[in-house]
């Protein structure tokens, strides 16, 4: 966009605002004054405005951000197209590394596929947006079924057999309650051949800004087994792209997990 001339009061105004949201405690109008590097006069001016508005309370001589600026921040997160975001961020992915990403969501004991971006390569996954399938078979599904409550979980999984789709399937209800445990605790899921035949795949949950998980994030790659290099890379750019559209979201991980390395103990 060209370059336009600026509302002063406007300018003021988010600048103001730009001050209290960086600050952990709310403060006097000196201090949003200094820190803004507006003149007092017109910081004051401006607050008014924004208190009238909601968008700032003051209380006791100090100021905070007002109750509108959370009305503001839902109605940004309704407006976002999450498949749009997938897009702009798994480009980059199969840029780098030339593998296939897909997102997925879980409904019931399935998991429907709602956006992919193919790799170049010759022989890739045959999988194709709004295909279901049984979510205990597939890395996205795990990834998902781990957040559920426990409740939940036995709820939607009433009997102990489960179906098998290929011979590496996990076919009991206990041994895929200890793998979404070990998933849970280390933040990604990772399958080998358990949903298709010669498909490789890593997946790690999306979450909006509330810290659910919305959908989950895959890296796949088709073979029976990916070399070492090539499982730690898919890896290392699933979980970078996860976190970026979670940011995208709204979410802020409260903590940095430091992952270890992946081995074929993991079940890539």
């Amino acid at each position: 966009m060209p370059n336009q001339p600026l509302t002063p009061a406007i300018h003021v105004a988010v600048r103001i605002l730009d001050v209290l949201a960086d600050s952990s405690q709310p403060l006097t109008l000196s201090e949003i004054s200094r820190r803004a590097e507006v003149p007092k006069a017109s910081v004051y001016r401006a607050l008014n405005s924004l208190c009238a508005e909601r968008l700032v309370e003051m209380e006791s001589g100090v100021y905070r951000l007002g109750p509108r600026v959370l009305e503001f921040s839902a109605a940004y997160s309704r407006q976002l197209d999450i498949v749009q975001i997938f897009q702009r961020v798994a480009v980059n992915i199969v840029q780098e590394i030339d593998e296939t990403v897909q997102m997925a969501q879980l409904e019931g004991k399935e998991v429907i596929f709602i956006a992919k971006a193919d790799c170049t390569k010759l022989i890739r996954p045959a999988t194709f947006v709004g295909r279901r399938v049984p979510a205990h078979a597939t890395a996205v599904g795990k990834v998902l079924l781990s957040e559920l409550p426990e409740s939940r979980f036995f709820q939607l999984y009433g009997e102990e057999q489960l179906p098998a789709l290929t011979p590496y399937t996990i076919t009991s209800r206990h041994e895929l309650r200890k793998e979404l445990l070990r998933v849970r605790e280390r933040g990604y899921a990772a399958t080998r051949q358990e949903g298709t035949r010669n498909l490789c795949c890593v997946s790690a949950p999306i979450r909006d800004g509330s810290g659910n998980a919305v959908a989950a994030l895959s890296v796949c790659m088709a073979t029976e087994e990916p070399e070492p290099e090539r499982r730690e890379q898919a890896l290392r750019y699933l979980l970078w792209g996860a976190k970026e559209i979670s940011a995208r979201l709204g979410w802020s991980e409260p903590a940095q997990r430091v992952l270890g390395t992946v081995t074929s103990g993991g079940k890539l």
